[in-house]
Order: structure tokens, then sequence, then C-alpha cells
């Protein structure tokens, strides 16, 4: 991340370098080449098990600022479709969509400032939407409940994460062994998918800190100052002017897709046709943009012809002033999920399969070459310069 980048002075690290530098040399991985960390189930070694946790960050801001200026509750809800994909989509990039999977959650939440008691019911009768979508796509998944905190003197608002646990055979897994010469796919964020009820702008959950700022109208700051800052010029319900057909304050809470759903429908179709090993990595572009598939292999360079990035980002690029190099590493800027396997034409067809069947566009992004030094990076070709990570 440049100095510059207004994402990187608001405090955050949008590559987790920091995190993965402090806590990687503590955690058990098995499997390091995976998305999440793996370890084998020390009572059946045919089977593997995971944990991961993660939120829907500073996106339920937003949704508390809509919910302050509207009064409509429903806008809290997706933010269960945010943290719970947050979670779900890593694992499934992993290969855990065919095993049991466990879900609680956290909420901490200061009462004072914002109405506990619709939070709650807004999130529950979601948690109810969500469970009952996942399970009629074919997933063994379950909600154990979890723990809801009042901590008015540490929380400002409202901080939701989700934990989810997971067992899979050990040979469902996605190892990360990218090759030179794999072909790159991607699946547009933005769209809608065919279990979606509205067009969803892509968003997902990163870069949202920048993207609220950014854009929301300044006086937001005085009027709820627990909600934080804000420096733009946008209300609630306003429209983006000209070339952006965008109610920015809606394109700001479109929802995660729920990634694993369609992860789950490719994976199905190479078990089914015999062809699970043509796959060999799935990277969700959250944490890191476009650049997170640098997590995958060893000694790679992703080279990537990215498509013209959805109105949203243009929008927030021109009204941050943020570097479209910065950009791209802090947001998916239209390419929710990559997947790596091998340049097969069968494999091909599938993916079109899953595109149409699912109604998420499939972008064909490049391939995978040897690097020069040993280490990952990804080589972005876009119509604003090519950029090297």
């Amino acid at each position: 991340m440049s100095d510059s980048s207004k994402y990187a002075q608001l405090g955050i690290d949008a590559g987790k370098e920091e995190v993965r530098g402090t806590f990687g040399q503590y955690i058990e991985n098995q499997y390091p080449g995976a998305v999440v960390n793996i370890i084998l189930d020390p009572h059946n070694p045919e089977y593997v098990m995971t944990q991961h946790m993660d939120g829907d960050g500073s996106k339920f801001v937003q949704r508390l600022l809509m919910y302050a200026e509207t009064f409509d509750p429903t806008v809290i809800r997706g933010a269960v479709d945010d943290a719970l994909q947050m979670n779900l989509g890593d694992i499934a990039a992993s290969g855990f969509v065919f095993g049991p999977i466990l879900i609680t959650d956290v909420i901490n939440i200061n009462g004072a400032n914002v109405p506990k008691g619709i939070v709650m019911s807004e999130l529950g009768y979601r948690f109810r939407e969500l469970l009952e979508l996942y399970r009629s796509y074919g997933f063994d998944i379950h909600f154990l409940g979890g723990e809801t905190a009042d901590l008015p003197t540490q929380v400002q608002s409202v901080a939701f994460d989700i934990a989810v646990s997971a067992h899979a055979k050990e040979t469902d897994i996605i190892r990360g062994n990218i090759q030179p010469g794999d072909k790159i796919y991607g699946f547009a964020s933005d769209g809608q998918a065919a279990w979606e009820e509205r067009y969803n702008s892509g968003i997902m959950s990163n870069g949202l800190t920048l993207a609220r700022v950014g854009t929301m109208w300044k006086g937001y700051s005085e009027q709820y100052p627990f909600l934080g800052m804000c420096q733009g010029r946008y209300k609630v319900g306003e429209k983006a002017e000209p070339p952006y057909d965008l109610l920015i304050s809606d394109a700001l809470i479109s929802p995660t897709r729920q990634w694993s759903i369609l992860i789950r429908n490719l994976l199905t179709k190479l078990k089914e046709a015999g062809m699970y090993e043509v796959i060999h990595g799935i990277s969700m572009n959250t944490g890191g943009g476009i650049t997170k598939i640098r997590h995958l292999g060893q000694g790679i360079t992703y080279r990537k012809k990215m498509p013209t990035p959805p109105g949203i980002f243009q929008l927030v690029h021109e009204e941050t002033g943020e570097a479209w190099r910065d950009m791209f590493r802090v947001f998916n800027c239209g390419v929710g999920i990559d997947i790596v396997g091998i340049d097969d034409p069968q494999f091909r067809d599938m993916l079109q399969q899953v595109s149409k069947e699912t109604g998420v566009v499939l972008y064909e992004l490049g391939e995978c070459h040897s690097s020069d030094d040993g280490n990952n990076h990804v080589v972005a070709e876009t119509e604003y310069g090519t950029f090297e990570y």
C-alpha cells in the first residue's frame, strides 16, 4: 500500500501484512497452500478441520446511518450476509462445502447509541433466511448461537463477527497447488445472482471505511458522532451525478455475494465428472482486493487483465482521490472471486455452466507464470495502467 493511500491514512492495513507477520509463526496449519488454516482430524486422518472468524467490518456503521435517516430496520439484515460470507467464502475456497458447518456469532453493542432490540431482531430474521437458503442448496449448516455483549465504554455502535467450524474429507481440500500455465478465471462481484433479490453493486465487505467516509455527507459527523467521521457530499438516498446511476447509500450496503453457493455448484460438477484435480486454487477477493490471490501457491506471478470496475468503485475513486493502484488493492473492483486451474476446455465449459446457472458473469482473466525471485506477484493490466504488486 503506498504512503499516499487514503485508506492507509485512515489507519487500515488492507493486506493484513502486519497481522500475518505477528501471528503467522504461532498458527498451526498443515496445509500452508490453502486459503484457510487446516489441520488433520486427530481422530480420523481421512478428514480435516478448520475454524475461521471474520465480520462485516465497518459496513454495519453505514447500515446504522441508513436506519437513522430512514427508520427502515430491514437495512440492518444484510450485515448477516456480509459477516457470514466473509467466513463461508474463505472456507469454501479451500473445499469446505460438503461436510458439516457450525456457526456462532459475537455482537458487541452500545445500546445507548443504537436500537439494540431492532438490531437483534433484524439479525435473527436474516440468520433464519440464510440458513434456509443454504440448506436449499445442499449445505449441512447449523447455527449454535453466540455472545451478545453490552460494551458502552468500548464500542460506539456495533461490532458484528461470526465464527465457523467445518469438517471435510481430506481429498476435498483445494490445496493452492498453483502451476505455471494455469488459467485464471473470475466471477463478477456485481450484477444479480440467481438467489439475490436485487442488483448488487459489487462492493462486498472490504474498503467500506474509505468508501463511506469519502462519499457520505460530512454533516453526519456532527449529527451522529457515534458513527464516526464522514467527509463526503452525498446524503442517504441521493443518487450520484451522471454517468453513474447509483443510489450511493444503497450501493454501499449491497451484501457480499454468497460465493460459497457458487463454489459448491462448481465443485459438485467437478466431482461428478471425475475432474476435481483440475482446480488448483480459489481466492475470495476481500482483504487485499485483487492481490489476495498472492497467498496461493509459491513462486507464481499472476497476470490478470481486469474488466472495467463497476460504477461504485469509479465513484469512490473520484470522490476520495484514491489512486487506481491502491483502489485495486483495497477493493475487489468487480471481480469477487478468482478461480485457478488447468488450461482445459472442459473445465472452461463447466465454469460457463456455473455462470449460466447462477447468473454471475464469468471473466477469463489471464494465466500463471513462474516468478523470477521465487515470491508471488500480481500483475494487473487495467484501463488505468498496469500495476505490479
